[in-house]
């Protein structure tokens, strides 16, 4: 399918450029929600366990070390390793990337932490593959059996699982459990008490598994290594990593939650507060970052009389009216959140679109008014084909203005709907179904078969926002 009615190649190049090049506004950071994550900052954790061996792994790109934010020993990364890449609170710098080659590593020149007395170790992983074992963290042992190690390997069944391995008497302890995901980020900790001979392993803050266990007093400390099997240099890690921590103590079960909650960042915010004129006289409306831009196609506009939140809203009058971003502020193929408040005009006796994003061939999600029922509706396709399959669910739609928020959470494996703070419905929704919609966010418009635009509508719009990741209903009801 031609895409007939997506913003010509010159012009969002312009757009672009100016997105670039304009200075940052920060009149609007302080909303709720607004301000993004401090770049390459650890999450603030409530008395927060000071870690004897940290790195953040959030080093530049090229960087010939990753720095060590606590101990003694920096990282040397192997000619496989790239460190700048998008972390789980998608900063960028924020995560260092393994390519699972031969050189695919970060020695370090020591132990991190004593093996043998109680400890904790945890990291930020994301997999590009599950089905074989891969070594995120480790410590070397003299022998085949390294201190402890952190990764992924596959169950009796040939499932893949999250695994814990700890050296033993008669060779080693493994414990495993949860179910890895390729390309989503999930904070992984074990932790190991001699008190109790109990080794633990969490994913995400839960614990998933735990086993008895007892490393030997005499067991020999040596290298902690990220990325592979610090002895046989086996195990290459295919993926991502980030803040890695070792603790010299068992930290509680309340800290290691905090820590795997992975915070939704804020990838996009148009206040909808004034529009400027650019590029040979098109008028945008500029995200409050100046990281994307709204186009006003047709006859879009500010209005301030009755805006629906600040000072203004875009006020759409159903007959080829709509805003087009010049590019795409979500990938739709992780977990994403994208929110608006909506005012429709009168009691419309058709379909009309709120927000949709463009894939190559079809919307990878639509979020409309349903006329027959006067409800919210939102579809998600399962492919970027015009008659995939679909997900829909939907919630009531009395009138007046609403503030509306839909998410796909890929760890839980479903989409839901918000409706003002309340949860309106929701569906299963599976990780292969989710794709990446490469095209734009559409504002009053969603395509149609043909690839022209469809169910236009006759209302006001204000606050967009997007997200990578799913929000919790707290942060919901903050909106």
């Amino acid at each position: 399918m031609h895409v007939r009615f997506a913003v010509r190649t010159a012009l969002v190049a312009a757009l672009l450029s100016a997105a670039v090049t304009a200075t940052p506004s920060a009149s609007a950071a302080d909303n709720h929600l607004a301000s993004r994550q401090p770049t390459g900052a650890p999450a603030a954790v409530a008395a927060q366990t000071p870690p004897v061996a940290a790195w953040r792994l959030d080093d530049r790109n090229r960087s010939e070390r990753a720095a060590a934010w606590a101990g003694s020993y920096a990282g040397l990364p192997g000619p496989g390793v790239r460190f700048g890449d998008q972390g789980p609170d998608g900063n960028m710098p924020g995560a260092a990337y393994f390519d699972g080659g031969d050189f695919s590593y970060v020695n370090t020149q020591g132990a991190a932490v004593d093996t043998t007395h109680a400890f904790t170790a945890g990291v930020w992983v994301l997999p590009e593959e599950t089905g074989r074992d891969m070594i995120a963290i480790t410590q070397s042992g003299i022998t085949s059996t390294s201190n402890f190690s952190l990764g992924t390997t596959t169950d009796a069944a040939g499932n893949p699982v999250w695994s814990f391995t700890l050296p033993s008497a008669d060779g080693e302890s493994r414990v495993t459990g949860g179910t890895p995901q390729a390309g989503e980020w999930a904070y992984l900790a074990g932790a190991y008490d001699p008190a109790t001979g109990k080794a633990r392993l969490y994913v995400d803050g839960a614990q998933v598994a735990t086993a008895d266990a007892a490393v030997p007093e005499d067991t020999i400390l040596w290298n902690f290594v990220m990325g592979r099997d610090g002895d046989d240099r086996s195990k290459r890690w295919q993926g991502s990593l980030a803040d890695v921590r070792l603790w010299d103590s068992v930290v509680a079960p309340a800290e290691l939650a905090e820590l795997g909650r992975r915070k939704p960042w804020l990838r996009a915010y148009w206040p909808m507060e004034s529009a400027e004129t650019c590029c040979d006289g098109l008028t945008i409306i500029p995200e409050v970052d100046h990281r994307a831009d709204f186009l006003l196609g047709g006859d879009a506009h500010i209005t301030t009389d009755d805006a629906l939140a600040g000072t203004g809203s875009v006020s759409l009058d159903g007959d080829g009216d709509y805003l087009e971003s010049n590019i795409p502020p979500l990938n739709t193929s992780r977990s994403w959140a994208v929110s608006a408040k909506v005012r429709l005009h009168g009691t419309p006796d058709r379909d009309m679109a709120v927000l949709s994003q463009l894939g190559r061939q079809a919307d990878a999600f639509t979020l409309r008014y349903r006329s027959a029922d006067r409800t919210w509706q939102a579809l998600l396709a399962h492919a970027d084909e015009p008659d995939a399959t679909t997900t829909q669910i939907g919630g009531p739609a009395p009138g007046g203005t609403q503030t509306l928020l839909l998410q796909y959470d890929a760890k839980a494996g479903d989409v839901q709907l918000w409706i003002d703070g309340t949860l309106a419905d929701s569906a299963p929704y599976a990780a292969a179904d989710a794709w990446e919609a490469v095209q734009f966010l559409q504002a009053g418009r969603d395509s149609a078969a043909d690839g022209v635009g469809a169910h236009y509508l006759d209302g006001d719009i204000d606050e967009v926002r997007t997200w990578a990741g799913a929000l919790s209903g707290e942060e919901i009801n903050s909106l």
